[in-house]
């Protein structure tokens, strides 16, 4: 069984001039009376609107009228009793679950507070302050290489004997 067409596309067939064709019209009898269906209320409409238009001033007035007498007598409208139980349930609900909700301390505050507690022990151990630890790392760095580098007392005694 083939897919009957939307009211889209048999509008689309409607409104287009050129005569072309569908197969699924040539086979669909439901598909083609809908078509037709259209095409005769697209063909009254000229003289429905030919009969609205001749409606004097009075008649719209009087339609106006009915229209706001029926709304007026609807009147407010109530929320039903059923309603206002459910909307208790759930505030009792919430209230509920927000007060029996176990209160953990978020762990991120805890692990920030230890890692600080770390810092300032090292800070304190420590002979320099963190700020100048990496010049004190190159000022020991450049005594080691001197030390390496530079001829001992005794080799300087030496040297100047040799002249």
């Amino acid at each position: 069984m083939t897919q009957h067409l939307t009211d889209e596309e048999l509008s689309e067939l409607l409104l287009d001039r050129s005569p072309g064709f569908n197969p699924h019209l040539a086979t669909c009898s439901s598909c083609r009376a809908e078509q037709e269906r259209m095409r005769r209320v697209l063909g009254e409409l000229p003289a429905l609107t030919h009969i609205v238009a001749k409606n004097t001033d009075a008649f719209w007035e009087l339609q106006r009228a009915s229209i706001w007498a029926n709304i007026d007598s609807v009147g407010p409208r109530k929320f039903p009793a059923l309603a206002w139980a459910s909307v208790a349930a759930v505030l009792v609900a919430a209230t509920l679950l927000i007060s029996i909700a176990p209160t953990v301390p978020p762990r991120a505050q805890a692990d920030s507070d230890h890692e600080l507690m770390i810092q300032l022990e090292r800070t304190l151990q420590s002979e320099v302050p963190a700020a100048l630890e990496p010049a004190a790392l190159l000022a020991r760095e450049i005594t080691q290489n001197s030390q390496l580098n530079s001829p001992s007392p005794d080799q300087k005694k030496e040297s100047s004997h040799e002249n």
